[in-house]
């Protein structure tokens, strides 16, 4: 009150006006939490204080649905409209105070306006809470090409909280991100190195790891700098990874065929890796007639100067039977992955019929499995595909971003020879998808023609269930140097 009646006096205002404010500030509902900031799953207690006594209200999160924006190929960054959710409701007492309890939700971190809320849907008061991202590693030890989970919640949304880059005894890994995953990244890397101790840490920055985050523009007191946890490597046969065949994505069911009259074309199995077999089945063609399949694909490339335009080559040929009918297999093509289509139509005749199909990529062995300190080694991958999301793989060494290979003008083949490290054992190779080039727009993004200084894009996306634009697979790989 004092300092009310102080300021009306400094500044000309009159003492009604004080008292008006002062006595405002004493009957204004009120919010307040214990804690004010936490992480995912912790318990927080709201209390709220000159409310009306006796009175139902609900306890408001207010946050974002973000996805990746992605248009016919291209990458434009992030859209997240805001959203509203209640998370507990309760009655006033008769002094018009409210006590209720929450967990804090897995959701996006960083800021979050929570509004208390009247059963007529009018917000009375409102306060901040901030989610604080978390960081924990899963096992805590284990031999060399240990499969280790690390899991961060309350990642953000908006352009300097997107991005947290992940070291490994200081190698830059890769980033991560948790759009389409909620604010949740799930990563999966080999434990590598000497016996003993490693650090594993994660630092935020949308271009890089941003070292001295305390004195950005951007800090936030209660968003910690740094993440980190330690893994042991210790003694005993290393863990190597699976089959590089059991690490591609899973098939997609195939149209169903159609019962019309028309030409129609469907296929038991609407996806594949390159050389696998699909089945196709026409109906409604001339009768007894040839029938010629076509394959769809993209050719060219985005540094000619050329660009790229859509051709059909030949796939295979068949012949209907008397009701018009027929059936091929055929192997997916060597070739681009993403979405194609297979198109048929009977000799000399106009009318034809397709079906979609995306190669999705896949890998092959390190070729040798054993070489020499400073050899050469060779990494495969097949189906690599076109678009800004997709036509991109890049490569980790022990846990240490090596670089990257496009697939684009090379049809979707992506062929690596590197040069083996020195130190004699078993070294892991990890393949992740990433995002090629695009527009980092979106909620908090600088305005268009501001210098940024590059991006997060080209890095390895460690979260691939996050990966915009199409789902991609990440491989992991290992040889030995001896």
């Amino acid at each position: 009150m004092r300092a009310l009646l102080a300021a009306a006096a400094a500044t000309g205002l009159g003492l009604a006006f004080a008292f008006h404010a002062a006595a405002n500030a004493q009957t204004a509902p009120r919010l307040t939490f214990a804690p004010i900031a936490a992480s995912v799953g912790t318990a927080v207690t709201a209390r709220a204080s000159n409310l009306p006594p006796a009175t139902r209200f609900a306890l408001v999160w207010r946050s974002g649905a973000p996805a990746w924006r992605v248009e016919d190929g291209n990458f434009f960054g992030i859209q997240a409209p805001e959203t509203a959710r209640p998370l507990v409701a309760g009655t006033s007492d008769a002094d018009g105070a409210l006590v209720l309890h929450f967990t804090v939700p897995e959701d996006f971190g960083y800021l979050h306006d929570v509004e208390l809320r009247s059963d007529a849907g009018a917000a009375v008061t409102h306060q901040g809470f901030t989610v604080i991202p978390r960081f924990t590693l899963s096992p805590a030890a284990g031999t060399l090409g240990t499969p280790i989970t690390i899991t961060v919640t309350g990642l953000g949304y908006r352009f300097y909280q997107v991005v947290w880059h992940l070291l490994y005894d200081g190698a830059q890994t890769g980033w991560l991100s948790a759009i389409t995953t909620h604010g949740t990244a799930r990563v999966t890397i080999p434990a590598s190195g000497d016996i003993g101790l490693h650090t594993l840490q994660a630092l935020e920055g949308p271009t890089a790891p941003y070292l001295n985050e305390e004195e950005s523009p951007n800090y936030q007191p209660l968003i910690p700098t740094v993440l980190a946890g330690r893994f042991r490597v210790v003694a005993g046969a290393p863990h190597l990874p699976r089959a590089t065949s059991a690490q591609t994505l899973p098939r997609l069911a195939g149209a169903v065929p159609s019962t019309g009259t028309g030409p129609s074309l469907a296929a038991d199995y609407a996806s594949g890796v390159v050389g696998s077999t699909t089945t196709l089945t026409g109906s409604g063609f001339t009768p007894q007639h040839d029938v010629v399949l076509d394959w769809e694909t993209v050719v060219g490339n985005r540094l000619s100067g050329n660009g790229w335009e859509t051709q059909r080559v030949p796939l295979a040929h068949a012949v209907s039977d008397a009701g018009g009918r027929f059936v091929a297999r055929v192997k997916t093509p060597d070739d681009l992955g993403g979405p194609h289509r297979v198109i048929a139509h009977s000799s000399g005749d106009t009318q034809e019929a397709a079906v979609s199909y995306r190669i999705f990529p896949s890998a092959t062995a390190i070729a040798p499995a054993v070489v020499a300190p400073g050899g050469t080694i060779t990494i495969h991958v097949k189906g690599v595909g076109y678009t800004e999301t997709g036509n991109t793989y890049t490569m980790l060494v022990d846990d240490a971003f090596f670089g990257y290979g496009c697939g684009f003008n090379s049809q979707g083949d992506v062929t690596i020879h590197v040069r083996a490290p020195g130190r004699i054992g078993w070294h892991f190779v990890d393949l992740f998808p990433t995002i090629y080039r695009g527009q980092i727009l979106g909620p908090g993004a600088p305005p268009a023609g501001a210098d940024v200084n590059g991006s997060y894009l080209l890095l390895p996306m460690l979260n691939v269930a996050d990966h915009p634009g199409e789902q991609l697979p990440a491989f992991h790989l290992a040889f030995q140097v001896r």
